[in-house]
């Protein structure tokens, strides 16, 4: 047991120490990879800088550019393109400038000549405009709102209508009910009306509770509905003498009636009587009047019972004890004499029906009518104020199109035209004045720039073999440190993965030992076991070394790539060279020929 914690103590410290060495070949490693990455930079700058001298561009400018600079040359005529484009575009300007201000002095004299129609002009439109505020003014103070009124205007006419419509109906209502208006002249003069009391029809309503029952009122008053009340019998004889009646009438003068009301026990003897869910009721008791004419009710209505059913009005009526007559709802008569009268309903009936319907029409057609005459009024009481508003509403109209007017001539006139004219032309006057004063300063920067590009030319000519040359030296050098430093990347890679196949070795053995630590007496299955998974690491490792030589191979290639990419450039340098020469002494031959022309 000891023992075998010294040997996993033992292992545990080379682990340790591996792993330290590990780490200190790692980062040799990736100090070399890091260099070897510069230098495929470095050999990329010297190519794309040969190429660049080669085509004609500065050191500067292609290191700047990296493949999209202009040759110098290129550069130097853009430059005097543009200078030529300056000195043009200042000679356009100038002559511009000078024919804008002729324009002007002549936009000039001609304002001046018209100065007083335009100032003319200009008086007519502030006194128009003081007048058009002094009028607005005045509308404020008046407080009054047109569109309310015209809102009102309009509210009247549809109330108007509406009740021209409701009267049509009313008087077809009433003309359907011919014979319950009761019209006359005044027997004397100074006659007291008040004693004539109307129609009985209209001296009555039926209580809402009770309002099923119309048909058999109608019946119990029979042609009494039809009669007139009055207070005497003096007044009722003055009516029919003096009183110019169209059509003959009954009268009912109040004092001289005689009350024919059925006593209050038989009506409670009747309700005992009838049949089980019944309804009996006195034709006096659902009936609404006033207290005076109470006499003639009773006259009319007294000496009959109203009762819901046939069945009711039979049980009653017939009763030894009741006999009074009964009218049902339908407007069946049970006479205790021993008459029924039924069958259809009596011509010209439903009599109550419409003469509720009429009223309740009168009622409307009040109300409407007072809802107009008060909106009238008060119309009425605005007119006054409309009428002074209108008046300096139309004032102000007038005005506002007076200014137009004048606006409009002042927009026509010579002085106006002038004026705009003057101040366009002075517009264009001072941007071209500001564009012409920055042009010398751009000329100046662009003159500099050329005469730079001119030295910087004649420079390269004279520099640009050696710099050709110097760049030439450096790719081979950095070629050849390139290989130098692949095989000591190579070989530090070797130990690298050495070390790395070393640690992960002790790791297992030292796993194995702990496991073995902590499974005394484990079965040879769960040993072999742990054998295997060390195999499976170990060939881990194995695949893990065979790839980075696989990759050592890549790299191997890519510097083979690089060199014939070298041997191709320099190829083409030579190319170029002898064309450059060639067209150096084309152009030698073409000067000496112009300079013999």
């Amino acid at each position: 047991r000891k023992q075998s914690q010294t040997v996993l103590g033992d292992l545990q410290r080379q682990v340790e120490e591996k792993e330290k060495a590990y780490q200190k070949e790692k980062e040799k490693f990736d100090v070399l990879n890091n260099h070897e990455e510069k230098v495929k930079k470095d050999i990329e700058k010297a190519q794309w800088t040969m190429q660049a001298l080669t085509a004609g561009m500065s050191e500067q400018a292609a290191d700047a550019a990296e493949g999209e600079g202009k040759s110098m040359r290129e550069q130097l005529l853009a430059a005097q393109t543009r200078l030529s484009e300056m000195e043009a575009e200042q000679k356009k300007k100038t002559m511009a400038l000078a024919s804008m201000r002729e324009r002007v002095g002549n936009a000039q004299q001609t304002l001046g000549k018209s100065k007083q129609d335009g100032k003319r002009l200009a008086k007519e439109k502030v006194s128009a405009e003081a007048i058009i505020t002094q009028k607005r003014e005045e509308l404020r103070a008046f407080g009054f709102d047109p569109e309310a009124r015209t809102q009102m205007i309009k509210t009247a006419q549809q109330m108007e209508t509406s009740v021209h419509a409701m009267q049509e109906r009313l008087d077809i209502l009433r003309a359907q009910l011919g014979g319950i208006d009761f019209s006359y002249a005044d027997p004397w003069k100074g006659f007291d009306r008040r004693n004539v009391k109307g129609v009985v029809a209209k001296l009555f309503d039926i209580k809402p509770d009770f309002a099923s029952f119309h048909r058999a009122l109608e019946v119990c008053a029979g042609g009494r509905l039809f009669f007139v009340v009055t207070s005497n019998e003096e007044t009722g004889k003055a009516l029919l003498e003096r009183g110019q009646l169209r059509r003959r009438v009954t009268i009912i003068p109040l004092n001289k009636i005689v009350d024919h009301a059925i006593p209050q026990q038989t009506v409670k003897q009747a309700r005992r009587v009838m049949p089980s869910g019944g309804e009996v009721h006195c034709a006096l008791e659902i009936i609404g009047f006033q207290k005076e004419i109470e006499n003639a009710m009773k006259y009319v209505f007294g000496n009959h019972l109203v009762c819901d059913t046939a069945e009711t009005a039979k049980q009653v009526a017939f009763h030894p004890n009741v006999r009074v007559r009964c009218v049902t709802k339908e407007g069946d008569v049970y006479d205790p004499a021993g008459t029924i009268t039924g069958g259809s309903a009596p011509k010209g009936g439903n009599v109550l029906a419409r003469l509720g319907e009429l009223s309740q029409l009168e009622q409307q057609v009040q109300m409407k009518r007072d809802e107009y005459t008060h909106l009238r009024s008060k119309l009425q009481r605005t007119q006054e104020a409309f009428s002074k508003y209108d008046v300096v509403e139309r004032d102000l109209r007038c005005k506002e199109h007076e200014l137009a007017l004048i606006e409009e001539r002042i927009s026509r006139s010579e002085h106006h035209a002038a004026e705009q004219a003057i101040q366009e032309t002075q517009a264009h006057i001072e941007q071209f004045e500001a564009d012409i004063k920055a042009l010398p300063e751009e000329r100046k920067q662009l003159e500099k720039t050329t005469k730079q590009l001119e030295k910087e030319i004649k420079s390269l000519e004279s520099s640009r073999e050696d710099r050709i040359r110097h760049l030439e030296e450096q790719v081979e050098q950095l070629k050849a440190s390139a290989k130098a430093h692949i095989d000591k990347l190579e070989k530090q890679r070797e130990r690298t993965e050495q070390v790395n196949v070393e640690l992960e070795v002790l790791r297992n053995e030292m796993l194995t030992q702990e496991s073995s630590e902590q499974a005394t007496g484990q079965s040879h299955e769960t040993l072999q076991e742990e054998v295997g998974h060390l195999n499976t690491g170990l060939e881990r490792q194995r695949t893990a070394f065979d790839e980075l030589g696989s990759r050592l191979e890549a790299m191997r290639g890519t510097l083979k790539d690089l060199d014939e990419s070298l041997n191709a450039l320099a190829a083409e340098l030579t190319t170029n060279r002898q064309q450059r020469e060639e067209k150096e002494l084309e152009h030698k031959r073409l000067s000496h020929k112009v300079q013999q022309l």
